[in-house]
């Protein structure tokens, strides 16, 4: 008997033989490929127990429970030989108005989920060796811990013009310390070539080599950018074309690639995981003005790609692989290279490893919330004799309210604390006891919300498991593990979403009205405290609270910020215990304060405008400023709307001249003295035909040069938006004052009683000449 620890990459199912069979594929602790077949455990749902027998004319073995649906009627477990059996009589039940109840669940999730097996499990029996994978058939499994070393092969394609020709594939492989790079190139050069880079006469020949050197690597994880949708798509059609089989499979199973019905693309291939780079780093929440390459790893690395800049990028590819093979090998490598420095610096693949064991969703699912819900909270109203319903008789008519907004009251001010909610959403759960089954067993001994939803104080399991994360978290935090804290943070702030969400078959309406409704409660609530003990809260949003410290508070002000979050916590502690009786596991926290803040007028108006602000902070020792909302922070404007409104704003908070700089500025960009400045960039959503009524400005651009997706980078000419690619001195600097300029500064100078056009009365008549 052996018995070893096994990460799992992958799983699977398939009826074969009248059979379903359940396959896990991972790695173990010693770097060994394992496989796992069950095929000893059938697939079930469950039905009303009301349902009469003779109404079941497809073959299955029914079974009388102690369980029950969530309107209290018993049920019975109908369980099958395969899935497909399962399936149809699923479909065929739904026809007849017959409810199921988990006759949606992937047998292999079932299999995981109800024995806690969050993406790690020990396994003890005797295995096969089947290419060198360990396969062991029916094992005794249950769950472990451990973390274990994944490796990463990165990997990069570079195609001729139009796409039509496949000219080099390269692979940067790395596992711990170990390191291999590989470039295989099609066509014979003249000059000598670094020993990394092998040559060939045909694209066939080098496919074949890049899959002979893939089998000798036999990484973990495939990461890349874009790797899914173009480089792995690419090679599959290439590969059909010249009759190669394609196949980077690892075990037993099908290996397939495709596009998500949400959109996106997805892999599946047995033994191995995908991970691309741009959606990895969206769901891990990093931010960037957009998310080719060279952007992200000028960002976070200080360099990048070794041909720039984008717009010559097609044109020296064609010429290098023509006439200069070694910098085209380096430029096709470099690409690997800068993906896999990427996630490391951002430690992808630890905070992955680390969300999947909190989760229990594997690595290349991350992003799918509603089944890491399922993972976690099945299991449980399993044990106290509950089942679930089927995502399709879930009913979605009614929606629950989002965040609450305290109306911004427009001005500059002086010395404003910013107050947060610490995990405002996991604590309401956790006060109030929050979930679909104590929501069912409301009369178990109730604790009612402000909004007057009541909840079970015996029987909240989420709201337990809510507080051994933030107990965890604490610890994460405590030993420096961001990993860890953020993998648990983006855990605990999915369960409102989800519960709020039609995805899930736990929605009801109730359930996120009552975190809703009772954060709207609390926030308005310490902003009535804060006001009864003489402080104006000038705004609020979801959960922070922008609090104007009195004007005799102006030394240590951290420390009046600290005291402020002290009493609004006990204020909340004893008003719950009083009122609700129930303990709070609400804290707030002191997060920041800005010596200078500002809240805009909403355009067109004279109410403040929400999500939009700045504030001028210190940080080591440094005064810097913040942007929420602004022009500042967003990718569609220009360098120059950014860097006029940078410093306007920096003028303002210091009380600097702004009304000659202004002008002065004006004249400058009328001079072309900002012309690199000028700018725009704006992502295809769709394809440029698809514009029919209304056609945007970068549009309009991409036509010009064919553009049918991706960034568009763009001018606005006298002859109108212009590509950067074409000639492009005739600026339109009148739409750049107009259109970047004034609302900019308008939104800021009205606060000081003051407009952009008054600045320039005396040429008021020729200045839009």
């Amino acid at each position: 008997m052996i018995s070893a620890n096994v990460f799992i990459l992958t799983f699977d199912w398939q009826d074969i033989n009248g059979k379903n069979v359940l396959r896990f594929q991972g790695t173990t602790e010693d770097h060994r490929s394992v496989e796992i077949v069950i095929n000893n455990v059938r697939p079930v749902f469950f039905i009303d127990r009301s349902v009469e027998q003779s109404e079941l004319n497809f073959r299955h073995e029914r079974k009388n429970l102690e369980m029950r649906c969530f309107n209290g009627n018993l049920v019975d477990a109908l369980y099958f030989r395969t899935q497909r059996e399962l399936k149809l009589a699923s479909e065929e039940l739904f026809r007849r108005n017959i409810t199921t109840y988990e006759s949606d669940l992937d047998p292999a999730r079932r299999f995981l989920m109800e024995r806690f097996i969050n993406a790690q499990m020990q396994v003890t029996g005797e295995p096969e060796v089947r290419e060198e994978v360990l396969v062991f058939t029916n094992p005794k499994v249950k769950p472990c811990d451990y973390y274990p070393e994944l490796s990463l092969l990165s990997m990069d394609i570079e195609t001729g013009r139009n796409n039509t020709i496949l000219y080099s594939i390269a692979v940067h492989f790395t596992m711990g310390k170990e390191e291999k790079k590989a470039v295989f190139l099609l066509g014979k050069p003249s000059e000598p070539l670094p020993d990394y880079v092998e040559t060939f006469s045909s694209e066939k020949e080098v496919i074949e080599a890049f899959l002979k050197y893939f089998k000798i690597c036999d990484p973990d994880i495939i990461i890349g950018w874009h790797v899914i949708g173009f480089d792995l798509m690419f090679i599959e059609e290439r590969c059909k074309q010249l009759k190669i089989t394609f196949d980077l499979s690892r075990c037993t199973g099908k290996m397939t690639f495709g596009t998500r019905r949400m959109g996106g693309y997805y892999s599946s291939i047995p033994g191995r995981v995908v991970i691309d780079g741009p959606p990895a780093l969206r769901s891990s929440f990093y931010s960037f003005e957009d998310f080719r390459l060279e952007t992200v790893a000028q960002e976070l690395l200080k360099t990048g790609k070794t041909i720039t800049p984008e717009q010559d990028k097609l044109k020296e590819i064609e010429y290098l692989f023509k006439n200069d093979k070694k910098r085209f090998a380096e430029y096709n490598l470099q690409d690997c290279i800068l993906v896999t420095d990427i996630f490391r610096k951002t430690g992808l693949i630890d905070l992955s490893i680390k969300r999947a064991k909190i989760s229990g969703l594997l690595l290349d699912e991350l992003g799918m919330m509603t089944l890491a819900f399922d993972h976690f909270y099945l299991p449980h109203i399993h044990r106290k004799g509950y089942v679930a319903p089927d995502l399709r008789n879930i009913d979605v008519s009614r929606q629950s309210p989002g965040g609450y907004v305290i109306e911004p009251k427009p001005g500059i001010y002086e010395n404003v604390v910013v107050l947060d909610f610490k995990s405002l959403y996991p604590s309401i759960i956790r006060t109030f006891k929050i979930g679909p089954l104590s929501y069912v067993l409301a009369n178990e001994n109730p604790v009612t919300t402000p909004g007057g939803y009541k909840f079970s104080k015996n029987t909240h399991f989420l709201a337990d498991f809510i507080g051994e994360l933030m107990e965890r978290r604490s610890e994460a935090k405590k030993k420096g593990d961001r990993h860890l804290s953020q993998a648990i943070k983006i855990l605990m702030n999915s369960f409102y979403g989800v519960m709020g969400s039609s995805g899930c078959r736990f929605y009801k309406a109730d359930l996120a009205s009552a975190i809703t409704t009772t954060g709207h409660w609390l926030l308005l609530g310490s902003k009535e405290f804060f006001e009864n003990i003489g402080y104006e809260v000038i705004y609020g949003d979801t959960d922070s609270l922008f609090v104007k410290l009195k004007e005799e508070e102006n030394n240590n002000l951290s420390t009046v910020g600290e005291n402020l979050a002290v009493k609004l916590n006990k204020y909340w502690q004893k008003r719950l215990s009083d009122d609700f009786n129930t303990e709070s596991f609400l804290e707030i926290e002191f997060e920041k304060i800005y010596t200078r803040f500002t809240i805009n007028p909403a355009r067109g108006g004279d109410y403040g405008a929400k999500k939009r602000y700045a504030g001028l902070i210190e940080k080591g020792g440094n005064s810097e400023i913040e942007f929420v909302g602004m022009e500042f922070v967003r990718s569609d404007w220009t360098k120059l709307a950014k860097d006029f409104q940078e410093e306007l704003y920096k003028r303002v908070f210091n009380n600097l001249d702004v009304k000659i700089w202004i002008q002065d500025f004006v004249t400058k960009v009328k001079n072309g003295e900002f012309d690199d400045k000028l700018i725009y960039k704006k992502r295809l959503r769709k394809d440029t035909e698809d514009y029919v009524k209304n056609v945007p400005p970068h549009v309009k651009a991409a036509r010009l040069i064919n553009r049918t997706n991706g960034t568009v980078y763009y001018v606005i000419t006298k002859r109108g938006p212009i590509p950067v690619e074409l000639e492009h001195n005739d600026f339109d600097y009148n739409h750049y004052i107009d259109k970047q300029i004034k609302p900019i500064a308008d939104s800021l100078l009205n606060l000081l009683g003051i407009s952009f056009d008054s600045l320039f009365q005396s040429e008021q008549l020729n200045f839009f000449s």
